[in-house]
């Protein structure tokens, strides 16, 4: 040991003596007192630098001018790194590098006035370089508030399948990945799934086998009703207010989001190819495998009802921190102390555990799509709500847009034994506006409770948007009065706008001169003639009453009778009419008939 410090305290000395000389050099000869160092220590030349270095030399060679900058456009160094960057695959692998993106920018128009060395270390130096691409995106840690404030479920394909014999089978390796997919095929329905379900808040884990041939919205369901639902033996349970998920087909099911929206449960799809949006949901994947299914190689199960009896076991061991010479208690950087998720998930509130409905109810919603209905007279609808098992009548003068005849869709919501229904409503845009709506109360004589009394008040129901139209319109065409004026002024056939020239006008309007067109008369042989009956004497008698506005006098009656013994026709009488109404002095003695 005394030899070793003696030795590197001389070779401190010499690197100190030698820091001495390369600073008193004149130009040129600092190689060769390098050179001769190299020889007498045995170290390389950057050894040598890098131990002058420690000692706190260091060479102060004078920086030059263009230090920092670049013959190489920025431009084509942007479109080069985007070259690379569009070659770069999700699984790490780069196909594009910077040689042949070189090329294929070169050749199209590009120049590069710089070393590939060059380039690359400039786009090391702007972060452009793979390496610093493949570097993951800085992300933010989420927090829950509660327990059953948000659950994570997701779905995983099991390495391991069941045959109809009841015999237990592991998938290897080299069986099935990604350049032998014909194995899973093969293997087709016998597939088993593992659908895995964590609360964020107490990371409480459940799990549950399915055997199908893919992801189906029926597995997934049933898979949260049994979260959620009261099991023996567990004491986790409830609805959580967010659920999320991946964007898969089976979660995407219009029919599932629905059975979840009449829960009062809001699904949150995380962004694709982003896993660390559920990651607790993905680390609990990960210890189901390594935790319990690498047991079953060891004591292997007959069937996926076996393999499920298996797992609740495990996995109320494994929140209860249970599992013989393991901790499993969850650690988090921040937490006192670890503790059991069993014992995490104890302290939700009252306020906080939503209880599920009945399994039928919930099943129901599965395939209860909203239906529509048709507004009635009344502005109300009628739907059989799945918790009241019978019709219920629901008011819907208070939501905007709703007129009689209008049809609007209708689903229930089952929380809390309510008998809630959504509404949804369109405009003439066809944009959907979404109501929650109570029930009608009625009295045991079947007459509704909030309805007026007789004697007491009266009440109108308020305009539709039919009738706001219309009274819109009648405002125009009756400005400055009130709707009452309006009424009593269309009553009267008040002229609207104050009177409108609505057809003298057509008076000043000028016409074309058109051509007179030669036309053919039509030749009818036999033609029918229309003989017209005579009044009778009588008829004749009150006709010419009336035109000469007095009584005719017992001679001109006669001379009529005498005239016309047959009947006055129709056409003379407007020439009697006007012999009668002669003076009688100037009238000649014998009256005839004028012609």
């Amino acid at each position: 040991m005394a030899l070793q410090e003696s030795t590197s305290l001389l070779l401190s000395d010499e690197l100190r003596s030698l820091a001495r000389r390369l600073d008193n050099a004149g130009h040129g000869e600092k190689g060769a007192l390098m050179q001769a160092f190299e020889q007498y220590s045995g170290w390389s030349r950057q050894r040598i630098y890098r131990e002058l270095k420690n000692i706190g030399w260091t060479n102060e060679r004078k920086r030059r001018s263009d230090a920092g900058t670049t013959r190489q456009d920025e431009g084509v160094l942007t479109e080069l790194a985007a070259t690379l960057r569009c070659g770069f695959r999700k699984n790490g692998k780069a196909t594009m590098e910077t040689p042949n993106a070189r090329s294929l920018l070169a050749s199209n128009g590009r120049q590069f006035n710089v070393s590939n060395s060059s380039i690359n270390r400039l786009l090391r130096k702007q972060q452009f370089n793979l390496a610093s691409q493949r570097q993951a995106s800085p992300h933010v840690n989420l927090r829950s508030l509660h327990p059953n404030h948000v659950h994570m479920v997701d779905p995983s394909l099991c390495l391991l399948f069941y045959t109809p014999d009841g015999k237990q089978h592991m998938i290897r390796d080299d069986e099935a990945y990604k350049n032998k997919p014909e194995f899973l095929e093969r293997v087709g329905e016998l597939k088993c799934w593992r659908y895995v379900l964590v609360d964020h808040y107490s990371n409480t884990v459940i799990v549950r086998y399915y055997q199908s041939k893919g992801e189906t919205q029926t597995n997934l369901y049933d898979f949260l009703l049994y979260c959620w639902n009261q099991i023996a033996g567990r004491p986790f349970h409830g609805m959580p207010k967010l659920l999320v998920w991946d964007k898969g087909s089976a979660n995407t099911a219009s029919a599932i989001k629905n059975a979840l929206k009449a829960l009062q449960i809001e699904a949150y799809e995380h962004q694709a190819g982003n896993p660390r949006a559920k990651g607790a949901v993905e680390e609990a994947n990960n210890r189901v495998e390594k935790l319990f299914e690498s047991r079953l190689l060891y004591e292997p199960v007959p069937s996926i009802d076996a393999l499920n009896n298996a797992v609740d076991a495990w996995c109320n061991a494994y929140n209860a921190d249970r599992i013989p010479e393991y901790d499993a208690r969850l650690r988090r950087r921040g937490m006192p102390q670890p503790l059991a998720r069993f014992e995490i998930w104890q302290r939700i509130r009252v306020e906080q555990l939503r209880i599920l409905p009945e399994l039928d109810v919930c099943r129901y919603l599965l395939s209860a799509e909203p239906k529509p209905r048709k507004v009635r007279p009344n502005l109300s609808i009628t739907f059989a709500h799945p918790i009241a098992k019978r019709s219920l009548e629901y008011d819907l003068r208070a939501l905007d847009g709703v007129y009689p005849k209008l049809e609007v869709m209708v689903s229930p919501l089952v929380m809390d034994g309510s008998h809630q229904v959504f509404v949804q409503v369109a405009d003439y845009k066809g944009d959907v506006t979404e109501h929650l709506v109570e029930p009608v109360p009625f009295d045991e004589m079947g007459m509704r409770l909030d309805s007026p009394v007789w004697g007491e008040k009266f009440d109108r129901m308020p305009d539709t948007p039919v009738e706001q139209a219309g009274k819109t319109a009648d405002r125009a065409a009756y400005p400055g009065l009130s709707d009452e004026d309006i009424s009593k002024a269309k009553s009267k056939r008040t002229a609207p706008f104050g009177g409108l020239d609505a057809h003298s006008h057509l008076g000043d309007v000028y016409l074309p001169e058109y051509m007179n067109r030669p036309g053919t008369e039509l030749d009818v042989p036999h033609r029918a003639r229309v003989e017209i009956k005579p009044l009778s004497h009588i008829q004749a008698c009150r006709a010419l009453v009336g035109k000469l506005g007095r009584s005719l006098s017992a001679e001109e009656n006669a001379w009529i009778r005498e005239t016309f013994p047959e009947g006055v026709p129709e056409e003379e009488l407007s020439n009697l009419a006007l012999g009668l109404a002669q003076p009688r002095e100037s009238q000649r003695p014998g009256l005839a008939v004028v012609k």
